[in-house]
């Protein structure tokens, strides 16, 4: 073969090549952190050994993250699993496996068991990230996605996670809000970041820092610019409501962990056609009562079941009836049951439909047993943002959880890389 065939050969490879992945990286987004398909439930994410944990992984370290499912339709169903790269605000990213990864582009899901003694059978599927197959070779963010193996473009769930490279000091306080017409609704958070020997060429566009409220992504701010810097430091200590959140109030609970019991809020246990229906006493508008410091878990959920040995295959499921009076709907939107277990989102699958009958709103959901933490909030209709002050009421003696995220993207780098997270508390961090 001569040169110039050679030449012409290599310039098609090259081609094709670069269609290729042009082709890969312009593919629809996936939606992060969303059940595509209705019998699957509970796509739980957190560290191993610690259940409910934020999915945040250490780069080059130990950890590893714990992702399960269940699978309603009985028998079994072959899934498989692929990693993919995302930007700092979860917009897709424009690097390729192999600079992001170490490993298979996909693998399959070998792991599961069947439900044991209960009304709703189901099959439970777990697998472990980062594993001998796949590894990240980067910080930054993450977006897992599961599907069936003969049919790689059904997406079944993802669920988002990241991994964090601790080079960014972040010092943080939680306080009330600076502007006197929020002092009593409001939490602000205030920090300074020292990025040590990271190069910030421009802060505006190269350090990104991103703020979340007890796990929660209705609500997450984004895009934070600094308020003061110098070199190597940073200031975020606004009073003019930036890195101000509603203060909402402490969560409503639900103990399922037994369903031999009557355990308030449960009003009823029945049994109707071989499931179980769980009737909750109405909820009420907390909106214009007095705080009451209630114990919670800032709205997480913990699967389990406490009559049989505490696996992942004994707790059953239930339709549970929430509801919540109100005289009539709200002007200012739709009303969400939210929390842990809706994967911190408004969901439409947990929107409540107003019943003018009763004057109250109402959704019936399929739970699996444990204990959970909820609230209800307001979707507004013009803006899409959350409201928590017509249903729960905003307070700023409220508990809360906050979670820093800084980014950066140093010069030479193809996306912004995590290099700082931290977690405060607004009553131990002041």
């Amino acid at each position: 073969m001569n040169s110039k065939c050679l030449n012409i050969l290599l310039a098609s490879c090259f081609v094709i090549a670069f269609l290729f992945v042009l082709k890969a990286t312009s593919q629809t987004p996936i939606r992060p952190d969303y059940v595509y398909v209705p019998y699957i439930r509970f796509p739980e994410i957190y560290k191993d050994g610690a259940v409910q944990s934020m999915p945040i992984l250490e780069l080059n370290s130990s950890q590893r993250l714990r992702i399960g499912f269940d699978d309603l339709n009985q028998g079994t169903e072959r899934y498989s699993y692929q990693v993919i790269h995302y930007n700092y605000d979860w917009t897709p990213s424009d690097l390729v496996f192999l600079q992001y990864m170490n490993g298979f582009e996909n693998y399959e899901i070998f792991d599961y068991k069947f439900s044991t003694n209960t009304t709703q059978p189901y099959t439970h599927y777990w697998f472990y990230f980062p594993n001998e197959f796949m590894k990240p070779t980067i910080p930054g963010n993450y977006i897992l996605r599961v599907f069936k193996t003969n049919n790689p473009d059904e997406t079944v769930f993802t669920r988002r996670f990241m991994v964090v490279e601790q080079r960014v000091g972040i010092d943080a306080k939680v306080r009330y809000a600076s502007d006197v017409q929020k002092r009593n609704t409001h939490q602000e958070v205030y920090f300074t970041l020292n990025t040590g020997g990271l190069t910030v060429q421009d802060a505006y566009n190269d350090l990104k820092v991103v703020i979340m409220q007890n796990n929660r992504w209705d609500n997450i701010k984004y895009d934070i610019p600094p308020q003061f810097m110098s070199p190597g430091k940073y200031v975020y200590n606004y009073a003019s409501g930036e890195t101000a959140f509603p203060a909402g109030n402490q969560y409503r609970f639900l103990d399922l962990k037994t369903l031999m019991l009557i355990i308030e809020p449960i009003n009823k246990v029945l049994i109707d056609q071989g499931k179980y229906h769980i009737l909750l006493r109405p909820d009420i508008v907390r909106a214009f009562r007095n705080f009451q410091m209630l114990p919670d878990i800032n709205g997480r959920f913990v699967i389990y079941n406490q009559d049989t040995y505490g696996t992942s295959i004994d707790p059953d499921y239930a339709y549970v009836y929430f509801s919540l009076p109100a005289d009539f709907p709200f002007e200012e939107g739709d009303v969400y049951l939210t929390g842990g277990f809706t994967m911190g989102q408004l969901l439409e699958q947990y929107k409540m439909q107003y019943n003018e009958k009763y004057r109250m709103y109402e959704l019936v959901t399929q739970l699996k047993q444990g204990y959970y933490n909820y609230i209800y909030v307001v979707k507004n209709k013009k803006n899409g943002e959350s409201i928590t002050f017509l249903t729960e009421g905003d307070f700023a003696e409220t508990e809360n959880d906050y979670t820093i995220f800084v980014y950066v993207r140093q010069p030479g780098d193809l996306a912004h890389k995590l290099y700082g997270v931290t977690h405060i508390n607004s009553l131990k961090d002041r």
